[in-house]
């Protein structure tokens, strides 16, 4: 699991590089220019958040079997390797709080952390982990690069993006003093 150079194809290939600061995608030369604003500096950056984003929204997507589109992007073997530990974690996550699969809490216990050895339940966790990533690809791609024209554009999306996110999940709220915790 994350062990693996991981390509990710067709209009997906160019969401997520729309996505990203990677060589080729931006140009140093017109920092000016809006396009030139990437929300990711990597793609495993990305690989780590749009799942996230994709299961908080319940918003899964496959590769569309019909896509002949030559566009594909790839995570390597060793960017994947060094940040092993948070994509699992992630993909526990995943697992733990997804209801698509009408799993018992106990069976997904179980996938989630007693099964890594099982091939076949790492590869349905893995298809699981992947629809999510691509569905948070699509509301990444059609909030931050299709929704916005400018810079200014980019900057109250992803203010309003945020504050959405933290009135969703009540942040706010929260009775318990995080600085005294981080202190003890």
């Amino acid at each position: 699991m994350f062990d693996r150079e991981i390509t990710v194809r067709g209009k997906y290939a160019a969401y997520l590089k729309s996505l990203c600061q990677l060589p080729g995608n931006a140009s140093d030369n017109d920092k000016t220019l809006y396009h030139n604003f990437k929300l990711f500096e990597t793609y495993v950056s990305a690989y780590m958040v749009a799942p996230i984003i994709g299961l908080l929204n319940g918003k899964k997507a496959n590769y569309d079997p019909n896509d002949d589109s030559k566009e594909s992007a790839g995570i390597l073997e060793g960017a994947l390797i060094r940040n092993a530990s948070k994509l699992k974690y992630i993909y526990r996550l995943i697992i733990l709080s997804d209801d698509s699969e009408a799993l018992s809490d106990e069976e997904k216990i179980n996938r989630a952390f007693r099964e890594d050895g099982n091939e076949e339940s790492v590869k349905r966790g893995m298809e699981l982990y992947t629809a999510y990533f691509l569905g948070g690809l699509e509301i990444l791609y059609d909030t931050f690069v299709k929704g916005c024209v400018t810079e200014d554009d980019c900057i109250k999306k992803i203010f309003d993006f945020i504050t959405e996110f933290k009135d969703e999940q009540s942040i706010g709220d929260l009775t318990v003093d995080i600085e005294d915790l981080l202190r003890t």
